[in-house]
């Protein structure tokens, strides 16, 4: 082909046609121009289906992400509920009219939702991180839906702050609990485990406790932490953004 051209360019100098040249030489740079813009248009063409495919891969991953983040703040709240619950209970023993009128099994059924975990929220954060990491958030085109995806990173990091209040006041708690009450009693009185030989601490018991103001004050302060947790803030607030981003998931993958 290219000699082909070259002859004809050839002929016409030969021939004295300088203005016939002069305008096959700009046809054949027009040419050359339009096939240059038609490839870059198939190629520009190829990597927007790449990154459409791509696109949709992360959506899918992203989604079953957070499908299992929503499944964990809510499986976080309820705990949360139940310790709040217990939380309440055992701030009404310091009365101690209320205090004789319970046994000790019910004191222990009611610290077990305190002592046996924590107040905390571990999300799945492997894909997510990796799209920010890697900087290709901006493949998804969803303007809304990548701020929403980086907005929930740094809101991590804000939760992840305020629960350092609370594992502060978990941990004298259970200090407390560990240098004053049994905590073998609890697990016995929950039938959590049974023990083969006997201990010193079972003669202790654990409606002491409710005789110390200062574990009245940590008490208190901890059924203040947890609400707070539970509230619009902290666990709340995560719960309301997993929905709106698998919302809009949704809808970026039914287009």
């Amino acid at each position: 082909m290219i000699k082909f051209f070259r002859r004809i360019r050839q002929q016409l100098l030969t021939e004295n046609k300088f203005s016939k040249y002069l305008l096959y030489a700009i046809g054949e740079i027009v040419l050359v121009v339009i096939g240059i813009l038609i490839a870059l248009s198939i190629n520009n063409n190829n990597n927007y289906n790449e990154q459409r495919s791509l696109e949709q891969e992360y959506l899918l991953s992203l989604q079953t992400e957070f499908e299992t983040n929503l499944k964990k703040i809510d499986a976080s709240i309820e705990e949360n509920k139940q310790r709040i619950a217990s939380l309440d209970y055992l701030l009404t023993l310091f009365d101690k009219n209320k205090l004789d009128t319970v046994n000790t099994q019910t004191i222990s059924q009611k610290f077990a939702p305190i002592v046996g975990s924590e107040i905390n929220y571990t999300p799945a954060t492997g894909v997510l991180n990796d799209i920010i990491s890697s900087g290709k958030l901006n493949i998804i085109l969803n303007k809304s839906l990548r701020q929403n995806l980086a907005y929930f990173d740094s809101s991590l990091d804000f939760i992840n702050n305020q629960l350092s209040d609370v594992e502060f006041t978990d941990k004298k708690l259970r200090t407390m609990l560990y240098e004053k009450g049994s905590i073998r009693k609890i697990v016995m009185d929950i039938g959590f485990m049974d023990f083969e030989h006997e201990s010193i601490s079972e003669k202790i018991d654990n409606k002491q406790m409710f005789e110390s103001v200062e574990f009245e004050n940590y008490l208190l302060g901890y059924q203040l932490l947890a609400k707070a947790t539970n509230g619009p803030r902290l666990f709340g607030r995560i719960k309301t953004e997993i929905e709106t981003i698998l919302k809009e998931i949704e809808q970026e993958l039914e287009k």
